[in-house]
């Protein structure tokens, strides 16, 4: 997988479940998420995610399980930099200098 994967907002909810249940098949995913998209496309979005090397998938027996093959660790890299770059013109010190701002309670 290159460095530089960019997972979108469905697939990070995505590499959620599988950070939390460890492996899981399309199936639990889908139930997992609440139905918020519907079976198919659950199925489409971990088929196009193994495609691009963000899990792993274990075709040995009848049902597929899928795990992460993006660490949260990237997901953090990842975040940040978008973060930085969208919002703080890729200036580490000027976002540095807003994070020391701001009050330890950040209310969301």
């Amino acid at each position: 997988m290159g460095k530089y994967v960019k997972p979108t907002e469905k697939e990070f909810e995505i590499l959620t479940v599988l950070w939390r249940e460890g492996a899981a098949s399309v199936k639990k995913v889908h139930e997992i998420l609440a139905s918020k998209t519907g079976y198919t496309t659950t199925l489409k979005l971990m088929q196009i995610m193994f495609e691009k090397g963000i899990v792993k998938r274990d075709t040995t027996s009848k049902q597929h399980i899928y795990k992460a093959n993006y660490t949260k660790e990237q997901a953090k890299e990842f975040k940040v930099k978008q973060l930085l770059i969208d919002l703080f013109n890729d200036d580490k010190a000027l976002l540095i200098s807003y994070l020391s701002d701001q009050p330890t309670t950040i209310n969301f």
